[in-house]
């Protein structure tokens, strides 16, 4: 009698204490211990206080999706298999990401949880990490998941955007990686923005459809650009068309050519000398005369002036072959961007 005493006592004491619920996540440990003990009917009480409304704590999505893994498990062993299919639905529906380690549970255990993934049916996708993504050589891989066997279409788009980019589509069960390598469907490198993850699933079991997305921004990370040059100013253009006042000028100059050709010859004191030299200054002030009228009519009539076009020409061809070579080059440093990708919540930036 003695002895048994004694080893009820020295159990008691190696056993976890029950009493120990300062927290949902001790409350858990103490299930778990108790369940690796099989001591299921000393874990099911917790577990169950972990899912109520009544306690009082603190649960994180994680902890609620254990605590229905450990109740489905628990009650696998005692024989309860429609009810450890219940709670397997409860963790899967919760997380279809959930899935029962094959070191740590029975193959009993494990089938059950099969067939609670095969009558629940849902999509996921993990949280995007954080990643430095180079597209020319790296991609950004996304983790999604379908409980049981879908037709599966997952696309990235900027927020609020078009349609966006189809990255798979096509039959899918369980986890999947789809690759990324930051291209849009116009086949450009993805802008700085707000971008989603989309995925829609269509089960192949039972008539039911679930989506999942998730949100990231993308970030470039690039060599300074150039900036172009600006329209030549008119300061650093020859002039094209003569000013009206030019005609008007050449014309005045010619007679005033001829005024003052007709002065000179007037004015000679030698009267031999006046009138040998009147008639050649007659001659020479008419040709003045006529030279600034025909200048006056051709300014006039034709004010362009051909060869300052002609430079002016070559001058903006020169210009638009420098900003040609600026974007070439702005180009390429764009296409070698560096992808920043980082997590994040909401609909907008």
């Amino acid at each position: 009698m003695r002895r048994l005493v004694v080893g009820i006592a020295l159990a008691t004491l190696a056993a976890p204490p029950l009493v120990a619920q300062s927290s949902t996540a001790d409350l858990l440990q103490q299930a778990s211990q108790f369940y690796e003990h099989l001591d299921v009917e000393r874990a099911l009480p917790l577990l169950r206080q972990i899912v109520s409304p009544n306690w009082p704590f603190e649960v994180t999505p994680a902890e609620r999706v254990e605590a229905y893994k450990y109740l489905g498990a628990c009650l696998a062993l005692v024989g309860k298999r429609d009810s450890a299919v219940l709670y397997f639905r409860a963790a899967i529906e919760r997380d279809p990401f959930a899935d029962l380690d094959s070191d740590r549970f029975t193959p009993a255990q494990l089938g059950l949880f099969a067939e609670a993934r095969r009558l629940t049916f849902a999509v996921a996708v993990r949280p995007v990490v954080s990643a430095r993504i180079d597209p020319r050589t790296e991609r950004l891989s996304f983790t999604v998941v379908s409980t049981h066997a879908t037709t599966l279409e997952a696309r990235v788009r900027a927020v609020g955007g078009s349609a966006g980019r189809v990255l798979f589509s096509g039959a899918s069960d369980g986890p999947r990686e789809i690759p990324w390598d930051g291209l849009l469907a116009d086949g450009r490198l993805a802008s700085p923005g707000r971008y989603e993850l989309i995925v829609v699933g269509r089960s192949g079991l039972v008539p039911r459809t679930d989506s999942a997305r998730v949100f990231f921004d993308v970030a470039r990370e690039v060599a300074p650009l150039e900036d172009t040059l600006q329209d030549l100013a008119v300061a650093a253009l020859l002039p094209e068309r003569a000013p009206r006042s030019a005609a008007t000028r050449s014309l005045l100059e010619g007679l005033g050519v001829a005024g003052a050709t007709l002065a000179v010859s007037a004015g000679l004191s030698n009267p031999g000398l006046r009138g040998s030299l009147r008639a050649g200054a007659g001659v020479v002030a008419d040709a003045a005369t006529v030279s600034g009228v025909v200048a006056f009519l051709v300014q006039r009539g034709q004010p362009e002036m051909p060869a300052n076009v002609a430079a002016n020409v070559q001058r903006r061809a020169r210009r638009a072959a420098e900003n040609d070579a600026i974007r070439r080059r702005n180009a390429e440093k764009l296409a070698a961007a560096t992808l920043i990708v980082t997590p994040a919540a909401g609909l907008g930036p």
